[in-house]
């Protein structure tokens, strides 16, 4: 298993994953792969701990088809997240297998697991809210159709006279939306009131 192949059955696995912009590979992928690749064992052994500072030091040593490495995994209070800061021992294993693995498989990631303290992932941006410009022939067009206006120059000359540019076009529609709402409410006063005066005329004849 060539370092192409290896990359490609970590990312297909999942044990690639992107942080602040960077990617780092996990220990669960790195182990996953090692298996496929002929590991034989990990040997783990305590190299040094103070349980007052609770910091531990730890080495790992991998085997199999692709030959014996050891390094060496450090953990403290100081360095890991906060909810396994009682754990450092396991913490210290941890990363000194992830560092064995790696070079075991030759991958130059840096283990997630190797990384200090608390740690945010990358949250997705929220794409920007594009605001389509302002059509003043479409927004006198659509006034004509729906009655508010006889005549599409009378409408558009309203539209610019009404619609200044300190206005955003959001605030644009929303004016123009108002005015043509408000110009259709007098209309149907109006024609309601004439409707009233003829009924009468009609009732006194």
């Amino acid at each position: 298993m060539d370092k192409q192949n290896i990359e490609q059955l970590l990312r297909e696995s999942g044990g690639i994953i992107r942080l602040q912009g960077r990617e780092y590979v996990t220990f669960r992928g790195l182990l996953f792969v090692a298996h496929e690749a002929g590991l034989e064992s990990i040997d783990v052994k305590l190299v040094s701990w103070d349980p007052e500072s609770r910091n531990a030091i730890l080495m790992a040593t991998v085997t199999g088809d692709r030959g014996t490495f050891t390094d060496i995994g450090d953990a403290s209070p100081t360095n890991v997240n906060r909810m396994i800061a009682n754990a450092t021992i396991r913490m210290a294993s941890t990363r000194a297998q992830a560092r064995a693995l790696r070079s075991y498989l030759g991958v130059g990631f840096t283990s997630l697991e190797e990384l200090p303290g608390d740690r945010k992932e990358d949250k997705p941006q929220q794409q920007q809210k594009v605001s389509r410009p302002f059509n003043y022939s479409a927004a006198a067009d659509w006034a004509v159709s729906q009655g508010a206006f006889s005549s599409f120059e009378e409408a558009l000359q309203r539209a610019r006279w009404l619609l200044t540019n300190e206005l955003n076009s959001d605030e644009k529609r929303h004016i123009w939306c108002g005015e043509v709402e408000r110009l259709l409410s007098e209309t149907n006063e109006t024609s309601e009131a004439d409707n009233a005066s003829d009924n009468a005329s009609e009732t006194d004849e």
